[in-house]
């Protein structure tokens, strides 16, 4: 293993009053690492991959790639990027994201992300999703598009059960035109039953896109006939 080079005199002063943190445990770590040495050696070997049916006799897979598992120290991660207003995690759970995409045989057009009502998004005042997208586009140097739109009101997924996130977003979702013959990243920041990122995919879909593929932070795993973890009620 190559020993770690050493900061320089800028870096140095930039941590002193920024220092980066781990995203598990909130430590100070190194700037261009995401995780303390405890973390990283926890970390699962290698992307997360989730595959979910898309409607229709021949509507295949929506394949998922995923950063990390949505617990311990990450899921609080998460919640403060979410509702805490601390954007600037976005840019390192990008990179983690940019990690996990998967080499097709053709590159990917752009990154597109699951939209917020207008009123959810008046209320938090920022789209979390959209935050990872266009960090993981920067990345991945691909455009970011906002191609997807919210057309009428759901009701929050994480208070549903699993049949009643499926029917809370059916046909809550259009893709614009620009969709036609593109190849797709789309970003969500935690999977769970898949429901949002089906719906959202299937409007894409219908929209003339070629391909789709899902990328999120992170997820929580739900096994078929067992009820959703209770934090995710």
């Amino acid at each position: 293993m190559n020993a770690a080079r050493p900061l320089s005199l800028g870096e140095r002063i930039w941590c002193l009053f920024f220092p980066a943190r781990c995203l598990k445990c909130g430590k100070a770590v190194r700037p261009e690492r995401y995780f303390c040495r405890e973390c990283a050696a926890s970390l699962p070997e290698g992307p997360l991959r989730r595959e979910f049916p898309l409607p229709g006799e021949d509507g295949g897979f929506l394949e998922v790639a995923v950063a990390l598992p949505n617990e311990g120290g990450f899921r609080h991660t998460l919640y403060r990027l979410k509702f805490q207003e601390e954007w600037g995690l976005a840019k390192p759970l990008g990179q983690l994201m940019a990690q996990t995409v998967p080499e097709g045989e053709a590159p990917f057009d752009g990154v597109v992300w699951v939209p917020m009502s207008s009123k959810k998004l008046r209320q938090r005042g920022y789209n979390q999703s959209e935050l990872l997208a266009r960090a993981l586009a920067n990345e991945l140097g691909l455009p970011a598009w906002e191609l997807l739109s919210q057309v009428r009101e759901t009701q929050t997924q994480h208070t549903l059960t699993r049949v009643q996130r499926a029917d809370n977003v059916r046909d809550a979702y259009r893709a614009g035109k620009a969709a036609l013959g593109k190849r797709l990243l789309l970003v969500d920041d935690i999977v769970t039953t898949g429901a949002t990122l089906r719906a959202c995919s299937l409007a894409l879909y219908q929209a003339g896109a070629r391909w789709v593929c899902g990328v999120c932070a992170a997820s929580t795993p739900v096994e078929p006939g067992k009820e959703l973890p209770r934090e995710e009620l």
